[in-house]
């Protein structure tokens, strides 16, 4: 279907009520038209809209203002227009590819042969996720209504405004260094941070939180010992070591280990570089 200016935006749920806009760099309208509405996404130099399932892995926006083909030349040159960055808090109505009693949280994938549709994908990689439950039944009753229909956020790894204003999704991965010995304090202790071991020591564990994520590396030829709080495990090729007892490198320059809160008694060691042992 040939896309039509429509535009999608619903409402916020932002403290001001308004949505977030900002302006991209489209080509000219003779080469690429664009109508309010449409799923884009950043090539590298212009915002185009989506004609693949796999641009969902790119920055997506929607376009808030059409380039036409012909016409004044303001409206049809290479330009910045309006686009929705899609802040999580802005909920946009988009028609999907079947009618279905949706449920709040189902994920949606982009819709190749249309710029202006969603494609229901449960177990998809997600672009967005519904997030009405209005067509849920008022009274007893369990059936939720069919709709054609959905209202929607965006997952912010893959839009303009996770990639570009969001420090959330930005922040990228914490590095703390240290010759020989440390004792990590909780906050050091997520979002994957990378601990760099430049001599031999110790790494010191807090006492497991869940959403822990962290990295070891030793960049010099040393053994490095990960010891976890007395009360907690560390799950290695698959057994739980002692409570308290060590993670223990081999010594070799480039050893690693990431450690991730698997649950309430511990660690599991996982994605190993070089040999690492019980080191009681």
């Amino acid at each position: 279907m040939a896309p039509i200016n429509k535009d999608p935006f619903r409402y916020s749920k932002s403290k001001d009520g308004n949505p977030d806009i900002f302006k991209g760099l489209v080509q000219a309208g003779a080469t690429q038209a664009i109508k309010i509405g449409e799923y884009c996404y950043f090539n590298g130099t212009y915002w185009t809209p989506v004609t693949a399932v796999a641009h969902g892995r790119y920055m997506l926006a929607i376009s808030k203002e059409e380039q036409k083909v012909a016409g004044r030349a303001e409206l049809t040159a290479i330009r910045y227009i309006d686009f929705y960055s899609l802040h999580p808090a802005d909920v946009f109505e988009v028609a999907i590819n079947a009618a279905r009693s949706l449920a709040v949280g189902d994920t949606f994938t982009l819709t190749a042969s249309d710029s202006q549709k969603l494609t229901y994908g449960a177990g998809d990689y997600a672009v967005a996720i519904n997030e009405s439950c209005s067509h849920y039944p008022q009274e007893e009753d369990t059936t939720i209504r069919n709709q054609s229909v959905a209202f929607v956020t965006h997952n912010p790894q893959n839009t303009f405004w996770g990639l570009k204003r969001s420090l959330d999704v930005r922040k990228g991965r914490r590095v703390i260094s240290s010759a020989g010995n440390i004792t990590l304090i909780e906050t050091d202790c997520y979002g994957g941070t990378i601990v760099l071991i430049t001599s031999t020591g110790t790494v010191t564990v807090p006492p497991v939180k869940s959403g822990m994520d962290f990295l070891v590396i030793s960049t010099t030829a040393a053994a490095v010992h990960v010891d976890p709080d007395d009360d907690d495990q560390i799950r290695l090729t698959g057994a739980q070591l002692t409570a308290g007892n060590k993670l223990t490198s081999n010594s070799a320059a480039g050893d690693a280990v990431r450690l991730f809160a698997e649950d309430a008694d511990g660690f599991c060691a996982i994605i190993m570089q070089g040999a690492w042992t019980d080191g009681s």
